[in-house]
């Protein structure tokens, strides 16, 4: 028998699609947004799992928002 292979957030099946691991948890990116990615300074919003994220000093923002 197969292991459940489930998002760690809100259980849907991960099989075939993309995920996110994080802290040896895998989550589907809709729950990755909501509940692990960080959140941009400059516009608030989550950052992505498919965004690309600068960092500097503990503070996050998507690659088009920093200045």
């Amino acid at each position: 028998m197969a292991e459940k292979f489930d998002c760690h957030y809100c259980r849907d099946p991960l099989q075939g699609k993309k995920y996110v691991q994080k802290d040896g948890h895998h989550c589907c990116l809709k729950c990755f947004d909501k509940f692990c990615a960080n959140t941009c300074v400059e516009c608030r919003k989550p950052i992505g799992a498919d965004s690309k994220e600068v960092h500097y000093k503990n503070r996050f923002w998507h690659d088009t928002c920093f200045r």
